[in-house]
């Protein structure tokens, strides 16, 4: 992961992160058992956004199949519907995952010029 090293961010911290789900994940099941209107024939999870702060809202994007088929959209944009999710999703969603890695920077220096002194 790199900043862009142009970037200031004061009193925060910005990053990425990377979940890798287990081999065999049946999440695409959870979904379609678990989120009403989710079903897997036509709609394909594309990203999960989780924002803490005033409130807790978790939201699941998933490209609608069935858009990209036909021309009822814009074709530099990518159809996606939005599922608002309950907060007790972060529980059910843990046993999903193999493993997670996210780092959080200042943004004040490139990561990749880090290195490591106390080897």
């Amino acid at each position: 992961m790199q900043t862009n090293s142009t970037s200031e961010i004061k009193d925060d911290l910005g990053g990425a992160m990377s979940v890798k789900f287990k081999t065999g994940s049946a999440f695409n099941e959870y979904c379609q058992k678990n989120i009403e209107n989710y079903n897997p024939d036509r709609f394909e999870m594309l990203a999960i956004r989780f924002y803490y702060g005033k409130e807790t809202i978790i939201t699941l994007y998933a490209i609608d199949k069935s858009r990209l088929e036909g021309e009822n959209y814009d074709h530099s944009k990518i159809p996606v519907k939005k599922f608002k999710l309950k907060t007790d999703f972060i529980n059910e969603f843990l046993p999903f995952i193999e493993e997670c890695n996210f780092t959080l920077t200042t943004g004040n220096y490139p990561l990749n010029d880090m290195e490591v002194i106390n080897k």
